[in-house]
């Protein structure tokens, strides 16, 4: 009886033991082997983060990403360790964030695009915003050419000669307002630049309130003024407008060019044919 309740004691000890020995590994721990590796995370983005928030979380951010590591330390290989963590890493900081990502992109989650796709894991020097591996220009015109195409038309969202960052306009991760990727509707993301379209009007123009901006101009880049989708206003104009009156003339010049009286092309709070703003 005595020498089976000294063999609980001696095992209960030693899983105390290595349950000691897993908690203490560190980073500090693991500094000894990854010196640089460990500075440049505690140095970055995530790091410093973590720093504010709790020092003792930033010591076992570590083995928060690549699990357990007493094994590791004891014999260092590369099988008893996690060496790149997957997405299940991030999301264990970042919770809230798959179900948002799944819904406003479902497109990235059918091709597989993950965390490490996009973002740094913390241990680069990026001198990017949210870890970004490049500037979301650049890093979303590798996956979408066509768009980053359309910046070089001779008429284009552009900050001079350089794209507005997609991020911009877009949340690939379904936050706030902007999260389904939308310009649509008379709240869309156009508006949080061209305020002055936004009314509300008393006559508003229909194309606006159903589907928004992108009805008549193109968002990212036009060979035509003002990101119109058509090269002639007036056949921009009469894609919805069939029903002319007789007396316009589409053959005459003067009935070309549409907004020469219907000015408010936006919406007007004066008049119903949108003749005065």
């Amino acid at each position: 009886m005595m020498s089976r309740t000294l063999i609980i004691i001696v095992t209960t000890l030693v899983g105390a033991g290595w349950a000691a020995a897993e908690e203490a590994v560190t980073m500090e721990t693991c500094a000894v082997c990854h010196d640089e590796v460990a500075a440049a995370f505690a140095s970055g983005a995530h790091g410093r983060a973590m720093q504010r928030a709790d020092p003792a979380v930033l010591a076992g951010s570590c083995v928060a990403c690549h699990g357990p590591a007493a094994e590791h330390v004891d014999d260092p290989n590369t099988e008893n360790i996690v060496r790149r963590p997957g997405q299940d890493a991030c999301l264990s900081c970042h919770p809230g964030l798959q179900g948002l990502t799944d819904t406003a992109t479902a497109a990235h989650v059918r091709n597989a695009v993950a965390c490490g796709d996009c973002h740094g894991s913390g241990h680069q020097a990026l001198a990017t915003d949210h870890l970004l591996l490049e500037p979301s220009h650049e890093l979303c015109a590798g996956c979408h050419a066509s768009v980053a195409g359309s910046f070089r038309m001779p008429f284009a969202h552009r900050d001079g000669t350089r794209p507005f960052e997609c991020s911009s306009c877009h949340s690939v991760h379904g936050l706030g307002r902007l999260g389904s990727l939308t310009m649509i509707g008379s709240g869309g993301a156009c508006l949080d630049c061209h305020a002055d379209k936004t009314g509300p009007f008393v006559y508003p123009h229909p194309p606006q309130q159903l589907d928004g901006c992108v009805t008549c101009h193109a968002p990212h880049g036009s060979p035509n003024p003002r990101l119109l989708t058509r090269n002639r206003v007036a056949a921009l104009c009469i894609e919805c407008h069939t029903n002319v009156p007789r007396f316009h003339d589409l053959s005459s010049a003067r009935y070309q060019s549409c907004q020469t009286c219907h000015a408010a092309v936006h919406g007007s709070n004066r008049d119903p044919a949108l003749f005065e703003e």
